[in-house]
């Protein structure tokens, strides 16, 4: 496959489990806020209680960024600093695909991050960016998903946010994880 037509594809892909990894997150966010609500979200699969489908449609109006700190803060005793660091990358990394000059004749996307000298620090902590000689000015992220390495190392965060994290925390509250899968 042509590497401009990959990378818009695993772009895409990673998006959309950003996506989901939210929802995982609003679904346990609301679990744990909501005791009473866990035993009847798991006894019936094939149907969500009615109180739990209107706190899902208002998390559904958060941003991203939004659900991560309430996120953050609600499990805080429960995350590890390397899933601390999963989540501020893949927020980040969903924040540049998002936002990303996308050119379908070329093989990389480009992202500038907007926010003043702050946020360009917390997005280059995040990210482990290093300085490239020759950086352009004002600074620029090339966004290369059809590199195997590139794309693995964001889908290896996604994955273990997933797999590790989010399993430990639904039984804690509970729930199987499927259930919010």
């Amino acid at each position: 496959m042509e590497e401009a037509t990959e990378n818009l594809i695993r772009a895409g892909e990673i998006f959309m489990y950003t996506v989901w990894l939210q929802s995982q997150m609003s679904d346990l966010l609301i679990l744990k806020k909501n005791p009473e609500l866990v035993a009847p979200f798991v006894a019936n699969p094939e149907k969500v209680p009615s109180r739990m489908a209107q706190l899902r449609a208002a998390y559904w109006e958060r941003h991203f960024g939004v659900i991560k700190e309430e996120f953050r803060s609600e499990f805080a005793d429960m995350l590890s600093e390397r899933e601390l660091k999963d989540l501020e990358s893949i927020f980040h990394t969903r924040n540049m695909i998002a936002h990303a000059h996308v050119s379908l004749g070329r093989k990389y996307m480009l992202y500038r991050p907007g926010g003043g000298k702050k946020k360009e620090q917390a997005l280059i902590e995040a990210l482990d960016v290093r300085p490239v000689e020759g950086q352009a000015r004002p600074f620029m992220l090339k966004l290369e998903f059809w590199k195997d390495d590139f794309y693995m190392s964001v889908f290896d965060r996604i994955k273990r946010l997933d797999e590790i994290c989010f399993e430990r925390l639904c039984q804690s509250i509970a729930i199987p994880h499927a259930r919010i899968r």
